[in-house]
């Protein structure tokens, strides 16, 4: 259910009501989703909030303004440590001292901490579209926990943690990134008029992309490098010709249809389906084939026979082998126990 949300509401911190004064927009309630509209003289688009738990919030940007415009990040969050990903546009980050402008790029991260006091700003250019993701993180409230954890990165982050809360302020430019950019865009343009058990999925794709950006940090920092030899429009390429796999995935795809599609040769193709899903590309459009079959097991009255043709397969016996072994039930097992737990 929407509602208007008209005063200040305990569920929504202060400094999502700062953005609100800035894109002089309604703030909106949908579930446990807060949106800010923006007033049409300003732009198009919106911008979500959604409390994951406490020390942890998720910021959704998409927007499209009139004229440039200079977002203090510090509204967003001045005692927590900023992950930042842009899955479309881009913009830049200053800190109110220095003159130095980073910009942060499509499919890029970066992780932003400055202490109370110190202003730190975001650059939105006119008619571009923006979509930026912001997770804050309250350092003391959240991380606290990763303290008894025996892994690498639960020990690792709190030293970096440490060393960044002596610091007045932080900024690291991270390297692109397609496996942040594969879980974001499940979750851009999501309406949240779903069920409780789907929403709470939904917020676990943010805890997902949390744990990537605190793994590619903690590399990045041990290692003084990126996590991926790719370039930016390599990278573009990539999931570009991975949505065209999803979109279409009965056509006959192989390394050689793929290449001259995309223009990136053998080896550039494998290594960015390698980096972004851990597949080969072989493997990506054989396990594309079988999530369709599995929705359409699950959704439509085609035969199994059926089902194969329309995903591309030809082979009836191979297709039955690889779904169980996905699945652990063959597909007419499947068939059986999805129609059994919709009738109950």
């Amino acid at each position: 259910m929407t509602t208007i949300v008209k005063s200040p509401h305990n569920a929504v911190p202060s400094e999502f009501y700062e953005l609100q004064k800035i894109l002089d927009g309604k703030i909106v309630k949908n579930q446990d989703v807060y949106t800010i509209s923006t007033n049409s003289a300003l732009g198009k688009g919106a911008v979500r909030y959604i409390h994951l738990q406490p020390g942890l919030q998720a910021y959704d940007f998409d927007i499209t303004l009139h004229e440039n415009l200079e977002i203090p990040i510090s509204r967003v969050s001045f005692t927590s440590l900023q992950f930042l990903y842009c899955l479309e546009g881009d913009c830049s980050h200053q800190f109110e001292d220095l003159d130095k402008i980073h910009l942060i790029d499509q499919f890029q991260t970066a992780v932003i901490h400055s202490n109370k006091g110190l202003e730190s700003r975001i650059f939105v250019k006119a008619g571009k579209r923006l979509v930026l993701n912001i997770i804050a993180v309250n350092k003391k409230e959240y991380f606290d926990k990763f303290s008894n954890e025996s892994n690498k990165f639960g020990k690792r982050i709190q030293e970096l943690l440490y060393q960044i809360g002596n610091k007045q302020k932080h900024f690291h430019l991270g390297s692109h990134s397609l496996k942040i950019a594969e879980q974001l865009k499940l979750l851009i343009g999501l309406e949240y008029d779903n069920e409780i058990s789907e929403m709470l999925s939904q917020k676990g794709r943010y805890y997902l992309i949390l744990a990537k950006h605190i793994e590619q940090f903690c590399l990045e920092v041990d290692n003084n490098t990126n996590t991926s030899g790719l370039l930016k429009n390599e990278l573009k390429m990539i999931t570009q010709m991975s949505d065209f796999i999803k979109q279409y995935p009965e056509i006959q795809h192989s390394i050689k249809t793929l290449c001259l599609e995309s223009g990136l040769s053998p080896a550039k193709l494998q290594e960015g389906f390698k980096f972004m899903y851990n597949r080969t590309v072989s493997d990506f459009v054989r396990n594309t084939r079988l999530d369709k079959a599995e929705k359409l097991i699950r959704t439509t009255d085609l035969t199994i026979s059926e089902i194969v043709y329309t995903v591309g397969l030809t082979s009836r016996s191979y297709f039955c082998k690889i779904f169980k072994k996905k699945y652990r039930y063959s597909p007419k097992e499947y068939k059986i126990k999805s129609a059994s737990s919709i009738s109950s």
